[in-house]
Order: C-alpha cells, then structure tokens, then sequence
C-alpha cells in the first residue's frame, strides 16, 4: 500500500448493508477497473485484519479514491458506469464527457429550509415537501439560437448520489453542453455558470446557494507537546481588552473558514498597533536626536525626524509592515517564536519553505542565531495583504488574491497556528492584572 489518505468519517462502514458474495462483486470491480485501467487496491480497515477496496477515480491531475466496505457498496458501485465518469477537483461533481454532461451537488446557505426552497424554486405548496424522487426538475435552457448550453436543477443523478461522500445532497446542477470535455473547461464552465445563476436566484428568491466542496482529508490540530503536565486551572490573574479578545474568540470560532480566521486573528494584533508602534518611533527619534551631528536648522534632519514619526490614520507610527513588526518586537521574544514553531515537525517544515501560490517569505528556523520576528512579520503581513487585495508594497510587486475555497486557502493551517500564537502573544503582554 502506497500513499495512502486518512480514511474519513464518511468512510465508515455501513450498518445493515445487504450481503452477499463479496468476492464475486469484488471480481466483476476489478475486472471492470482493470478494463479502463482505473487502479483498484486494497487498504486496511478500522478493526484487526479488516481489508477495504478502494477504487482510484480520475479527479484532473489526482485520484479521487471511493471505498467498498460491504457487498452493497459494490453492487452500488457496479450498477453505474463509473468508467466514463471523472471528478471535478474541489467539488462534489462528475464529470461525462461522453455525453458533455457535468453534475454538481448543491445546498443552501445559513437558514433557508427544503421546504422554502421547493416552494419558492420549483412552485411546490409550502405545505409539501416533496421526497427525494419527486424533486421536480427545472431545466433552463439557453435562448440563444447559436448556444447549445442547457442548465438543469432538480434530484441528483443515481451516480453522483453513489459517488459523493458525505450527507448526499437533495439537490443538484447539471449542466450539457458540447464544449465539455477536459477538466479545467468543465470547471470553468462550473464556476462561471453556477455564480450567475445562484446569484439570480439570490435577487429573486432571496435564497443563497453553494456548490457542495470536496471534503478533503483535514489534518488534526495536534497540542504542542508539553515537557510537564499544565498547571492546574485557577482564579484568572490578568484580564484582556474586550474588543481584541472578542475579535480573538471570533477567529476560534471560524472553523472551516480559513481567511476569515486568519483575518480575525491578525485584527487582535492590529489593534495594539498604535500602542507599540510608539515605542518603536521614540526609539527612532531619541536615537537621531542623540547623534552627535543632527542640527534642528536643517531641513534633512527634519526630514529624518517627519519620517520617524509619521501617523498613520489609526494613530500609530510607521507604515503597517513596521508597525507589525513593532508589536512583535515588543511583545514577543526571539526564542518564544522558535520553540513554538520547532514543536511541530510538520509546521516547522511549511512554514521554513516557500508555499507555491500562498507565501515567498520564509521563516528561516534552520539558523540558530536568526531572529525570527522580523521573518515572522513579513509572512504574516505578506499573507494579510493576499486575503485582502491584489496589490501589496512588498518588495513593489503584485500577488494574485487569495481566494475563499482555493488550493492556497487550503494550505493555510500552519499559518493560521501562527498568527493565532502571535496574537496569544501580544494579548498576554497587553494584559492588566484581573479586577474582582
């Protein structure tokens, strides 16, 4: 076995499954995968000795791997043509470019019920709520007598409901159309026509939908190894400024959002920029003052002195980048930063090396003598500046946006336990002692 991914929850074997000869349907699988030359092999289980099949789906330039568990997960597996169908990477969606079909599995955002949807979008009495086989269909097909694009909503396909992992979805998109069939195309065209549809349907009905992502295998937060067991817990000491520590509370609660977690988390540190910041702009002012050559008559002295102190709109000094770098200056020591990161092989590992598409800035860990904090501040501002536009000062060059659901987003894990340390860090040294 090689390469081989975290068994999710999803992929737990069903309870209560028909049974049958398993290796009879084990051996029409096999020879049907040998066939198209789609790779089949065997992993292990949950329990002692218990083998699972997992078959290799196309997924663009990767494999999507669906598991068979029991005698019913491959008669579901076999009564589909799972050889023409491909995944689209990063969605619950399939792919037949034989017939220029590609379904993806939708659901509603935050409140909106089944029952509003249906009786909105598909004219059902509020009253009803149709069964999953008599969702009714809404096929939109395209006016233009030169487009040959038809849009479908209505009950997901007996393929994508055996292929999806996860809770299946009621609902989803189908859409054909002759210019489907390569993956990136099909993608596009995914993107590009679920956004303007949802978005009608948004102004019209006042309901929001989304594409149902890929559930991805999710590395666990490990706890940072302790030398000694944690004290005990006891009466708080220290209080923190309610407005950083809401913002603090806000980013632990962001879970599966990673931009807005990173976001919250950098905003507690943002908050103590004006406080720190002038720390770091009397330093600057009583060192030129000191210089034994600085004259107040002359206007390059005052020139260096305009740009020590310069004010930004919030009040602190500096341009962001100094003014980040300020805070951690202040608030954290050098060693603090190589410890924390050093505790996790594989923090340690992404964080000292370039991450194509997300960060440049490295975190050179390797060099015993580095101060870290000033690599830790352009990361961490590189970062900000990708999530929050286009275009940074740093080092005068332009960064694609980092996007909601993309690759890069994905990658964030260990920079989010970054800034979420550094803003444990600076909201420790901006504590009070507790009023009770």
């Amino acid at each position: 076995m090689s390469n081989l991914e975290p068994l999710q929850d999803d992929d737990l074997p069903p309870e209560d499954e028909p049974q049958g000869d398993v290796s009879a349907v084990r051996a029409q699988l096999e020879a049907r995968c040998a066939a198209a030359k789609i790779p089949i092999e065997e992993t292990e289980g949950y329990e002692p000795d218990q083998q699972v099949v997992r078959v290799g789906m196309p997924s663009g330039r990767d494999r999507r791997w669906i598991y068979c568990w029991d005698y019913g997960d491959y008669q579901k597996l076999l009564s589909i043509p799972f050889e023409q169908l491909v995944f689209l990477q990063g969605l619950e969606a399939i792919c037949n470019y034989s017939i220029s079909t590609v379904e993806v599995g939708i659901r509603t955002l935050g409140a909106p019920s089944s029952r509003l949807l249906f009786s909105r979008l598909f004219k059902v009495a509020a009253s009803d709520s149709p069964q999953p086989d008599q969702v009714p269909r809404l096929e939109l097909p395209s006016p233009s007598s030169q487009g040959k694009t038809k849009l479908v909503l209505g009950t997901p396909s007996a393929e994508l409901s055996t292929l999806v992992r996860g809770i299946r979805p009621r609902l989803s998109l189908s859409i054909v159309s002759e210019g489907i069939n390569q993956h990136d195309k099909a993608l596009e065209l995914v993107k590009r026509a679920s956004d303007a549809l949802f978005f009608q349907i948004d102004l019209l009905h006042d309901i929001p939908l989304t594409l149902v992502r890929e559930r991805r295998p999710v590395a666990r937060r490990r706890r940072t190894a302790r030398a000694e067991t944690p004290p005990d817990v006891t009466f708080p000491s220290h209080e923190y400024d309610p407005a950083p520590v809401s913002l603090y509370w806000y980013g632990r609660s962001a879970i599966g959002m990673p931009l807005l977690q990173y976001l919250a988390f950098y905003q507690v540190i943002e908050y103590y920029f004006p406080t720190y910041s002038q720390a770091d702009a009397r330093r600057k002012l009583k060192a030129i003052l000191k210089d034994p050559g600085f004259r107040g008559d002359r206007d390059a002295d005052l020139g260096r002195l305009l740009s020590a102190i310069h004010v930004s709109r919030s009040g602190a000094f500096g341009d962001e980048r100094s003014q980040l770098r300020a805070t951690l200056l202040e608030c954290i020591e050098p060693e603090s930063f190589r410890e924390f990161i050093a505790s996790d092989p594989a923090r340690s590992d992404f964080l000292s090396s370039k991450a194509k598409g997300l960060c440049e800035q490295k975190i050179p860990v390797a060099n015993p003598t580095a101060d870290l904090r000033g690599d830790v501040a352009e990361r961490i501002y590189e970062i900000r500046c990708k999530i929050v536009h286009t275009k940074t000062d740093a080092k005068n060059s332009e960064f694609e946006l980092l996007l909601p659901f993309s690759r890069e987003a994905e990658q964030l894990a260990h920079d989010i336990e970054l800034v979420q340390f550094v803003a444990q860090q600076v909201l420790i040294s901006a504590s009070t002692p507790f009023r009770a």
